[in-house]
């Protein structure tokens, strides 16, 4: 455990001062700021269901397929070219402190990235509104749809780093990591478009279907309807990416 908070501490520090996390960052706030500027704008010519907030936060697998793999393509990627990976696996820490430790400061990374997006909506409600309309955007749903990424995240993030672990070339990992990310996002919504009730032969699809349907969860999270499904989903999978990750690092020892 010594060891691990040792290396966590040393990744978080890594991340402040390395300058991809930084183009990283302006490239989320620049996403996510142009699109909740324009989703206001709908809002003041329309009439919608949705408010700006929500229009927003449907727009998340945006920054998870531009700028994610961004965040996880050096992790081991760019050790293993440079070597510097076999030097840290020769120490005491183990193969498995290393991968956990790198995981989660890029998943903190990630969190924190969203929570700066907080600022849109808040400067949003301060300028255009007041603090007890929720024609902006409930509170609510903000903070809903932002624990929906942040579960979500941990699976993400491991996919990820799994990515990275399996090359040499960072932007082979940035586009492997985008290829996964981009499959499990459109995999729930393409199979729920599929004709599974008309044709019988599709019928063992719809279990798969229900449960990968992660614009569906984003609604649930939002709504305030806690399901232990996705929080299972999305557990067992950050699990198994993980546990692939260490033995692909153990095997480069």
């Amino acid at each position: 455990m010594r060891h691990f908070r040792t290396l966590l501490a040393h990744e978080l520090r890594s991340a402040v001062l390395s300058w991809n996390t930084w183009a990283a960052a302006g490239l989320f706030l620049a996403l996510m700021g142009g699109i909740h500027f324009f989703a206001l704008l709908e809002a003041s010519r329309t009439s919608s269901d949705r408010t700006p907030v929500e229009a927003t936060l449907w727009f998340f697998w945006l920054p998870l397929l531009c700028v994610l793999p961004l965040l996880t393509m050096r992790t081991f990627a760019e050790e293993r070219r440079s070597g510097t990976l076999a030097a840290l696996l020769t120490t005491p820490a183990s193969a498995t402190a290393v991968v956990w430790a790198k995981f989660l400061s890029t998943w903190i990374v990630w969190v924190i990235f969203w929570l700066l997006f907080t600022l849109f909506p808040f400067l949003s409600v301060q300028r255009l509104g007041t603090p007890s309309d929720t024609r902006l955007g409930d509170p609510s749903i903000l903070w809903g749809g932002l624990c929906f990424i942040a579960v979500s995240g941990l699976l993400h993030v491991s996919i990820g780093i799994l990515c990275s672990c399996v090359t040499r070339s960072s932007a082979l990992a940035a586009l492997l990591a985008f290829i996964s990310l981009l499959a499990m996002t459109a995999a729930g919504g393409a199979m729920e478009s599929l004709p599974i009730e008309s044709w019988e032969w599709l019928g063992w699809l719809r279990e798969p279907a229900a449960h990968l349907r992660t614009f569906g969860h984003l609604q649930d999270f939002a709504a305030g309807i806690l399901d232990s499904r996705p929080i299972v989903l999305y557990g067992t999978g950050t699990l198994l990416c993980l546990g692939l990750a260490v033995l692909s690092v153990e095997g480069q020892e």
